[in-house]
Order: structure tokens, then C-alpha cells, then sequence
């Protein structure tokens, strides 16, 4: 296994397998012959990936697969630089004399928790750019289409689609002067107004669909758990209120993050809202 493929795997794990219980944890380990601590103090996604990182190989396999992680072939790219670490993935499709709202939109969505890939601007110029579309729509986790007037004219839109499609990953269309056509007709479309609203509405489409409303909580989740001051976490506990997806894993992370994380414990009022949360969800 290439040690880009061990990484990022023993990540992948850790970050699951953190979520339950210390003895859920402990047992998983044993069961899949990791060693485990009885005097380990720390955070559990630490504390997993210490024990992972000199195990078997074929171990870590079974236990990733156990989890209901994906294995991806040696020939896949694993981990590419042009999204953000466990944010959820966006493919933005636009013609190139639409490159400027292209970037705008995906600068506005990291607020969101939403990681957007533009090629012109996320492709390296030593890079081959095509095959670096492939992979972006290989690992996306949904397509938006910027659909301007000629939308239809161009080969690489059609096919970028037509990729997306053949994935059955949510597609939205957003009305910029070309209405939705063939297949992806069937979509709700969005009509653009501002970029602003643009963004918060491909947000609440998200929330809202069976196909991204978890992946898109998880990852506000993560945003939420990594606030860096007072003033973001008060900003990100706003999108978790407004979060619509909910399982037991969520909210042991949503309640871990005030021990966890001194900036949302410290910050006022936020606690109280967490709390509120759990509450309402009768996950507690």
C-alpha cells in the first residue's frame, strides 16, 4: 500500500471510529487486532490513529471496510490537494467566460462548509488539466451548473454533467440566462439573483436532498468543531441550527466539541445552544 493510500485511510478511520464510545472503540481495535491503552488521556481521533499507524495492513483493510469506508485502487488519486480536508466537495461546471462568478461562488460557499472546485483556477499549470477535471468529478460529492446563455455550447459543460449523472450525484442547475435541458431538466433549478443568495440557496438545496444532507452536515459539523475564535464559533453555530440531517454520531461530535475545542466552551452563548440542539433532536 503507498503510504498516501495508508494515511489517508488511518484518517478515514480514526475520524468514524472517534465517534463512538471509548469501549466501542477499544473493542473494534481488539477485534481487528490493533493494540489498545489503558492509560491513554487524550482526544479518541488521536488516540485511534496512534494505534492504527504500525498495524497490519490487510487488518486496516478489513476494519476500514467494516466501517463501510470506500477502498479505493492504487490507481486512484487519493487525496486531491484542490479540495479542503472533510468540507463537502462541489463541482462548479461554467463556461470560461464565466470563470469570475465561478470563483466568486465558490469563495463564498467555504462559509458554508463547502469545499467548490473551479478549473480555472484549482488546475496547476505544470498539470494535465484534463485528466485533473476527471478526478475532481470521480470524488465530488455534487454538481452545481452556472447555466449562462450558451451553456449548451460547450462539450466539456455536456460531459461534466453527463459524468456527474452517471454517478447519480445530486445535480443544481442555477437559471443564469439558459434554462435546464435533456437530463438534467428533471433537477430543480435555482435562479440566480446574487451570488450571496446564490450560495446560502445551494446550501438549503442540500440540507434539504436525501444524496447530501448528511455529507453536508458532517461537514458543518467539522467547521463548527474547528472554530478558531469566539466570533466563528457563534458564526458556525448558526449553520448548525439550521442543520435538517441528525444521527447519533453527529451529536456525539456536536457534544464532544465544547470539551474539545476552548472557543466554543468560552464562547457566550454557544454551549447553551449546543445544548439546546441535542435537545431538540432527543438524541441526548
Amino acid at each position: 500500500m503507498k503510504a498516501s493510500k495508508k494515511v489517508k485511510l488511518i484518517k478515514e478511520i480514526a475520524t468514524t471510529l472517534s465517534q463512538e464510545d471509548w469501549s466501542l472503540i477499544d473493542l473494534t481495535l481488539k477485534e481487528f487486532e490493533f493494540p489498545i491503552s489503558e492509560t491513554y488521556n487524550g482526544k479518541e481521533k488521536a488516540y485511534v490513529i496512534e494505534h492504527l499507524q504500525n498495524g497490519n495492513e490487510n487488518n486496516l483493510i478489513e476494519l476500514a471496510e467494516h466501517l463501510g469506508l470506500q477502498i479505493e485502487n492504487e490507481s486512484t488519486v487519493v487525496n486531491p490537494d484542490f479540495w479542503k480536508d472533510d468540507y463537502f466537495k462541489l463541482f462548479i461546471s461554467h463556461l470560461a467566460t464565466d470563470k469570475v462568478n465561478a470563483q466568486k461562488l465558490k469563495d463564498r460557499l467555504e462559509i458554508y462548509g463547502i469545499s467548490g472546485f473551479v478549473a480555472h483556477s484549482d488546475i496547476e499549470p505544470t498539470k494535465e488539466w484534463q485528466n485533473e477535471i476527471e478526478v475532481a468529478l470521480r470524488t465530488c460529492d455534487s454538481l452545481v451548473a452556472l447555466m449562462i446563455k450558451d451553456f449548451h455550447n460547450s462539450n466539456w459543460t455536456d460531459q461534466e454533467i453527463g459524468l456527474a449523472l452517471g454517478r447519480d450525484l445530486l445535480i443544481i442547475p442555477v437559471r443564469m440566462g439558459q434554462d435546464p435541458y435533456g437530463f438534467i431538466g428533471k433537477f430543480q433549478a435555482i435562479t440566480y439573483n446574487d451570488i450571496n443568495s446564490l450560495a446560502d440557496e445551494i446550501f438549503q438545496t442540500l440540507q434539504k436532498n436525501k444524496k447530501t444532507n448528511h455529507k453536508i452536515a458532517s461537514s458543518i459539523i467539522y467547521k463548527f468543531e474547528n472554530s478558531d475564535s469566539f466570533a466563528t464559533a457563534k458564526s458556525n453555530i448558526s449553520l448548525i441550527e439550521e442543520n435538517t440531517y441528525w444521527d447519533k454520531a453527529l451529536i456525539r461530535r456536536l457534544q464532544k466539541s465544547i470539551d474539545n475545542n476552548s472557543q466554543i466552551k468560552h464562547s457566550f452563548g454557544v454551549p447553551e445552544k449546543v445544548l439546546q440542539i441535542i435537545r431538540n433532536n432527543k438524541l441526548e
